[in-house]
């Protein structure tokens, strides 16, 4: 057997766990063999509204192979990865073998790439713009006969996608089973170094003031009460339409035909990957993605019939703008905005790594 040191193994999940994950939940398992590893869903950390039929969970799958076969190669390994189909937790088993003779790969570069990723959402130098090249060399990264890459351009374009997104986010913020699992899993504080998973607040993007408002609107029945008053459009308006139209660029992630999540995954963190190491900052846009996955996955289980009604409308927004894409047929990856951030960024935990290894 091709045996591989433990010590590689180790750094090549290390680097698989970099990889995002709905609302940071890290929902994975390793156990280690001689010559790879199986990687396993780890169901404590799955099953929220988002994760609809494992949607998120196999995206992430994606992001984190991305991770290390980026690594992998840089180590002069080739990977086989075994995707496995049946009921259980098992996923996917991979293993890796020497390859003789290859060009040598800067391993910390990879690394740095690999590490270095991040999301920002904080507002961005909207007057800064991002040089056609480099958007040119980032949708060469996607673009093949299964994927593209599109770009908002016209203001009628930027205009819709942003009222779009808004739009998903307001019903975000009126729904209870979505309001519950946020607040399972924000994290304020030094909760945050403690777990070292979840949405730490300080990563949030917002201004400081507004983390005591988001403890005291925990209960849902108050953030119910004050939605009454406008409370989910003031929310939608922050978190989402402000953020938004700084954004030089707003671009998505199309895959034609029938679905591969964790295809896209791969393809979306490959993306991802380097635009953070061209030095962009990179928020992505997750909600309408998700919904629109629950909507054709589930018939729209979870929303109420009105909507539901607004979901069908805002696919339609959608596909009006997005060259090539149609609705029914293809899935929307994901949608990011791009741009250059006004302060350093504070990333997101991962957990220790043996919290992610099997026992054997």
């Amino acid at each position: 057997m091709n045996k591989i040191p433990r010590e590689h193994l180790v750094k090549l999940i290390e680097a698989g766990i970099q990889a995002p994950s709905a609302d940071n939940g890290q929902p994975w398992k390793f156990k280690l063999l001689e010559d790879g590893f199986e990687l396993w869903l780890d169901q404590d950390n799955m099953g929220l509204f988002f994760d609809v039929k494992q949607v998120a969970t196999q995206i992430s799958c994606g992001a984190l192979i991305e991770n290390v076969v980026t690594l992998a190669n840089a180590l002069g390994l080739a990977t086989h990865i075994r995707y496995l189909n049946d009921s259980s937790d098992k996923f996917a088993v991979l293993t890796f073998k020497y390859l003789g003779g290859q060009e040598k790969v800067d391993i910390d570069d990879a690394n740095q790439t690999i590490f270095g990723r991040c999301t920002d959402r904080s507002l961005f130098q909207f007057k800064k713009k991002i040089p056609d090249t480099l958007m040119a060399e980032l949708a060469s990264l996607v673009q093949s006969d299964e994927y593209c890459l599109h770009t908002y351009k016209s203001p009628k374009e930027r205009k819709t996608i942003i009222q779009t997104v808004t739009a998903t986010d307001t019903i975000r913020f009126i729904h209870e089973r979505i309001h519950n699992d946020f607040y399972k899993v924000l994290r304020f504080g030094k909760t945050a170094e403690q777990t070292r998973d979840g949405l730490a607040s300080a990563t949030l993007g917002i201004e400081s003031f507004m983390i005591p408002i988001l403890q005291l609107l925990r209960p849902w029945k108050l953030a119910k009460l004050l939605n009454y008053i406008g409370l989910h459009h003031v929310m939608a308006f922050r978190g989402t339409w402000l953020p938004m139209k700084s954004a030089p660029e707003i671009v998505s992630i199309i895959h034609k035909g029938k679905a591969d999540y964790v295809g896209s995954g791969r393809v979306m963190q490959r993306f991802w990957l380097q635009a953070n190491k061209a030095g962009l900052s990179v928020q992505p846009l997750g909600a309408l993605p998700l919904f629109l996955a629950r909507l054709h996955q589930l018939q729209g289980e979870g929303f109420t019939p009105e909507q539901l009604k607004n979901f069908v409308a805002l696919e339609e927004e959608f596909a009006d703008i997005t060259r090539g894409f149609n609705k029914g047929d293809d899935q929307l990856v994901m949608l990011f905005r791009l741009g250059y951030g006004k302060k350093q960024v504070i990333r997101s935990y991962r957990r220790d790594i043996e919290s992610f290894l099997k026992s054997l």
